[in-house]
């Protein structure tokens, strides 16, 4: 067929086809502002003819005789453009053919294909788990849609199960809560796109990060042994990640336990916050705390009397070990020492060391608050630690003179002297002190003597020159009294002359004595002048004529008593 009428390409809609969710979409036919016109491809196309531009012309429906089966209706072929011709062009206005000879083309353009839609979520950070968006707070999703023919009718969402709708502006996602979100979009032409499901999780909070020292720690003084341990918790999608900064550093991500050993001895801060997976952070926190890394310092003294001698020091047994710690921040914690090699033992006051004596060996360390251990000191025959003298002098009395002692009684008289003496190997002898009875304490300069008589006790005290003491102690009864003397002849006498007796030249003479306290020790007599002699009881043969006899008696003191007599022998 060389020539064609003019075609008018008609487009029937068929059947709208069923929509996948609430909404329905009609397939339809498009002319867009380009004026180009757009079919849904799946729709039947029915072309007829006019020989009038008019709307209200004639029309009649072409029919096909060749390919009648595929013709009444037709159905496009090809996604995007296709076409409708007729061979040989003819021109307009002188009605014959148009060469070089080109075909009459009726474009239309078939769209079967869907739009479609993708989301936005702007700069929110989002993180993906077990099938839901996690998203960060301040969100706002947004729906946007593309198609490549007829171009997008529209979006429709449904949003936690409501009504679908259409999609104006971008969804607001305020409340932190768990949300569905469904949409879907349409093309000009109506073909639908496949419904998207999706989970969003709106995560606000940011996570809460704990500081926890692990170690030695003392109100905020820190050891160098200790960690800080930084530890966050989220109860969104989890943590991401913990940042700290210490001082003006860098800031560095947290992966383990900072070892505090690295850090100087100072005052220090420490800055941290965490963020979370959808990028939720932290308000920043801090922390101030100082690093002690220096031990206490500890002080050894002995507190009491000391003496040098032969250039060694010594100390009583009164003295006590007094240990002094002073420490730079934490503060002291305890102190410890051990005397000998003995157990260590708390320190809490000065202590005596009586349990030790001679050269002595003290070891000693203190603790601070964060338990940081002075070195342990060890003093040996040092100044600030002398020898240990625990023994006071031995002493001694000597008694001088007349003495006697029977059973547990020592007798003495006034002319017995008392001398008393000590002596110390260690500190050396320093001075005795002495009271006798109930008296006042008197210092030993030199011998002395009891003058009255009775029972004493002398009791002494002697001083080393650490002022270590010894007492010793004893009882003596004091006999000043010689004994009692009697004498008696061994007959009658004669007659008195004068003031004398006259005896038988026969008779004998009987001396006599008794003491009461230390007892009769012996008698002595002269007669006429004679030496003393000592008599055995009775003299015999006494001289003729006038006698003066002197008796002297003692006692086992050598108290005496003299008695003196006169007497006549015819």
């Amino acid at each position: 067929m060389s020539r064609f009428l003019p075609l008018l390409l008609l487009l029937v809609p068929g059947m709208v086809a069923v929509a996948q969710e609430p909404l329905k979409h009609d397939k339809k036919t498009f002319k867009g502002p380009d004026g180009r016109l757009y079919i849904q491809k799946q729709l039947p196309v029915y072309l007829w003819l006019s020989t009038s531009g008019a709307e209200t012309s004639n029309k009649y429906r072409l029919w096909s005789e060749e390919t009648k089966r595929y013709s009444n209706p037709m159905y496009f072929d090809t996604e995007g453009y296709n076409t409708v011709r007729s061979p040989s062009a003819v021109d307009t206005s002188t009605h014959r053919t148009v060469y070089p000879l080109r075909d009459i083309i009726f474009e239309v353009y078939a769209d079967g294909i869907a739009p479609v839609t993708k989301i936005d979520y702007g700069d929110t950070k989002l993180y993906r788990s077990e099938g839901k968006i996690h998203l960060g707070s301040g969100t706002l999703v947004t729906l946007k849609a593309s198609d490549g023919m007829s171009g997008v009718e529209n979006i429709y969402y449904s949003l936690d199960g409501s009504p679908f709708k259409p999609y104006k502006e971008a969804i607001s996602i305020a409340e932190e809560k768990e949300y569905k979100l469904k949409y879907y979009a349409v093309d000009n032409v109506g073909n639908v796109e496949d419904i998207h499901e999706i989970v969003l999780v709106l995560d606000k909070s940011a996570p809460v990060t704990r500081l926890e020292i692990e170690g030695d720690k003392y109100e905020e003084v820190v050891s160098a042994r200790s960690k800080i341990a930084l530890r966050a918790e989220d109860k969104g999608i989890g943590v991401n990640s913990i940042y700290y900064t210490i001082d003006q550093g860098s800031e560095n991500v947290y992966s383990k336990p900072i070892q505090t050993g690295y850090l100087s001895q100072d005052d220090h801060t420490i800055s941290y916050y965490a963020t979370d997976k959808v990028g939720n952070q932290e308000a920043a926190q801090s922390y101030s705390f100082y690093i002690d890394k220096t031990p206490p310092t500890i002080i050894e003294e002995i507190l009491g009397n000391s003496f040098f001698s032969g250039g060694k020091e010594f100390s009583s047994g009164k003295s006590r070990l007094k240990l002094t710690s002073i420490d730079n921040k934490a503060g002291v914690k305890e102190i410890r020492y051990s005397v000998n090699g003995g157990e260590y033992l708390i320190y809490d006051k000065p202590v005596y060391l009586t349990q030790a004596s001679g050269n002595i060996v003290i070891k000693s360390y203190a603790l601070d608050n964060v338990n940081n251990r002075s070195i342990s000191q060890t003093a040996n025959e040092r100044t600030s630690i002398p020898y240990i003298d625990l023994t006071g002098p031995d002493l001694q009395y000597i008694l001088k003179g007349p003495r006697f002692d029977t059973r547990d009684t020592i007798f003495i008289s006034k002319e017995t002297s008392i001398s008393l003496s000590g002596k110390d190997t260690e500190a050396g002898m320093n001075r005795i002190e002495y009271i006798v009875d109930d008296g006042n304490p008197k210092e030993y300069t030199g011998s002395f003597r009891l003058e009255s008589e009775g029972f004493h006790q002398v009791s002494f005290t002697g001083f080393d020159n650490v002022d270590n003491t010894s007492t010793k102690s004893v009882g003596v009864k004091v006999d000043n009294t010689g004994p009692m003397l009697s004498h008696s002849f061994g007959t009658g006498s004669l007659r008195k002359e004068g003031n004398r007796v006259v005896y038988p030249a026969h008779t004998v003479l009987f001396l006599t004595a008794t003491d009461n306290v230390t007892g009769f020790q012996k008698i002595t007599y002269s007669i006429n002048g004679s030496p003393q002699n000592e008599c055995q009881g009775m003299i015999k043969s006494l001289p003729k004529g006038e006698n003066d006899i002197k008796v002297i008696a003692y006692d086992k003191l050598g108290n005496s008593t003299e008695l003196s007599f006169s007497f006549i022998i015819e």
